[in-house]
């Protein structure tokens, strides 16, 4: 049925659409990783899309100085930047992901609405 432009089992169709794209963006962004350097590169963090730490580099010389707690620290500055970072890939493909969703859906007036919602000019 066409009610002012709307047909709602088209627009069902899309957001059924719309929801299998985003579950497979989502699975995509899981395999992204983020890799940090700290401490002059003496200390690297690697982490997935999921946050789970994949790897940690710690440089010999490093471990030679014997520094427990300065080794420590800079483990934990390095997985927290990795963090930071695929929190930055995350929010940015999330971004450019509803970005080019929403413009791929023909929904008459209320595409206006959302763009106008989400502060772009749709």
């Amino acid at each position: 049925m066409t009610q002012q432009g709307f047909d709602l089992n088209a627009i069902m169709k899309q957001a059924q659409a719309l929801q299998q794209s985003f579950e497979a963006n989502k699975a995509r962004l899981k395999q992204e990783t983020a890799t940090a350097q700290v401490g002059g590169g003496m200390v690297s963090a690697t982490v997935d899309g999921e946050k789970i730490v994949k790897e940690i580099k710690i440089a010999p010389e490093l471990v030679q100085d014997g520094d427990v707690n300065a080794i420590e620290d800079l483990v934990i500055s390095a997985v927290n930047a990795a963090n930071a970072e695929i929190d930055k890939k995350i929010s940015s493909n999330m971004a450019a992901f509803a970005g080019n969703a929403l413009g791929g859906l023909d929904l008459g007036n209320m595409g206006d609405l959302i763009g106008k919602f989400l502060g772009n000019k749709a």
